[in-house]
């Protein structure tokens, strides 16, 4: 039987590439997944081979890559129900080829997988340790797709001896005009979104909240850690060291659509039981199960204006944060103050990204205030 695929340019591009690791950097709608996903099946047909897809979650790899994977095979009329292994997330071509969807966010996991072709889609949410593991077990090409709003810091942009793409919704022939309107308006109503979704660019920063440095490791004396609650958003958990004026940042858990008993049961493998874990206070029955688990849950107290005083008391800071901690740095570096119908930026936090943001700032609040650090202290003057 003989097919046709329609293909954009991300297509031609994992044809031409010459390196064995390709980066392929797109702004919104660049068809940059759909033409990778049509290229392993391309190789997956010609001859038996182990090809892994990832994402770092199970519910992104469901709703992204998997869902679009069946829709080529079903378009190219090959797709069959029962070549895939739904338990294992494996889809079996009839020729031996094996096509994993794995997730990152088990450690476990991917020590035991080899691969001959390794496609890691939004790379951008995965630590390096991950990729590290990945990689050595991969004897083929390695495909990283990512959308370019990651902080210089970010491994990726470390990355040496490697093709890099950049792909635009203007590399997409099959976008809707809708949509194509949609994106382009973004360069009158918010010029760095246009940068950066629209020209595929790396902007700036000019508006962040906080500077920092990326570290090896933590020094200083433990604090405390930080839990924001999440569910489509992620559950965020993070500890905080302390070092004269330093602060150290480590990304403990960052993870959605987790249960209580789900967190309960990681937080315990972690073993953070016995150590204060401050939490959003918005959420008082999940507190309080975590407390009744044996954990030393408390409720961050939110007064007026708790974010601004909150974020007050981390700048006081000299900000590090270690190196794995991979969503912290993209969070930190995206965390920016709003802007006014003018232009002009504000003192007011822009909501969104700052899951891990709101944790480290519970554990400032209630830990590393003026008011907190003298709590216990009387002065007298005598004279």
């Amino acid at each position: 039987m003989e097919v046709t695929i329609d293909t954009a340019i991300t297509f031609e591009h994992l044809l031409e590439t010459t390196k064995r690791i390709s980066h392929h950097i797109g702004g919104t709608r660049s068809g940059k997944t759909y033409s990778i996903l049509q290229y392993l099946i391309v190789e997956g047909l010609k001859e038996p081979k182990d090809i892994t897809i990832v994402r770092k979650t199970v519910p992104s790899l469901k709703r992204t890559v998997m869902k679009d994977f069946k829709d080529i095979l079903t378009k190219l009329g090959i797709y069959s129900e029962d070549r895939f292994n739904t338990s294992d997330r494996i889809y079996k071509f009839p020729n031996g080829t094996n096509i994993l969807f794995l997730n990152t966010d088990d450690p476990e996991k991917l020590r035991g997988v080899k691969s001959d072709i390794l496609f890691i889609d939004e790379a951008s949410e995965v630590d390096e340790e991950s990729y590290f593991q990945l990689s050595i077990r991969t004897s083929g090409k390695i495909i990283l797709a990512y959308n370019p709003t990651i902080s210089p810091y970010h491994w990726l942009r470390q990355m040496q001896d490697c093709d890099r793409y950049v792909t635009t919704y203007k590399d997409n022939p099959y976008l809707p005009t809708e949509m194509i309107k949609s994106i382009e308006s973004l360069q009158h109503t918010n010029i760095k979104k246009w940068l950066i979704y629209g020209k595929g660019e790396y902007a700036a920063n000019d508006k962040a909240i906080y500077q920092f440095e990326i570290v090896d490791e933590v020094e200083g004396e433990f604090v405390g850690f930080g839990l924001d609650w999440g569910w489509n958003d992620p559950l965020a958990v993070v500890a905080v060291f302390k070092d004269g004026t330093n602060l150290y940042i480590d990304e403990v858990l960052y993870e959605s659509q987790l249960s209580i008993g789900e967190l309960i049961t990681k937080l315990r493998k972690i073993g953070i039981e016995k150590d204060e874990i401050w939490c959003d206070s918005s959420e008082p029955r999940n507190v309080e199960e975590l407390y009744r688990a044996g954990f030393n849950a408390k409720g961050v107290v939110k007064g007026p204006d708790s974010r601004t005083f909150g974020i007050g008391v981390v700048q006081n800071y000299k900000l590090h944060v270690t190196k794995q901690s991979q969503n912290i740095i993209n969070e930190m570096y995206g965390y920016e103050y709003s802007t006014d119908k003018y232009g002009y930026v504000t003192d007011i936090p822009q909501d969104g990204f700052d899951h891990a943001m709101d944790a480290m700032r519970y554990v400032a609040m209630s830990k590393l205030s003026l008011k907190q650090q003298q709590k216990g202290k009387y002065t007298l003057s005598i004279r």
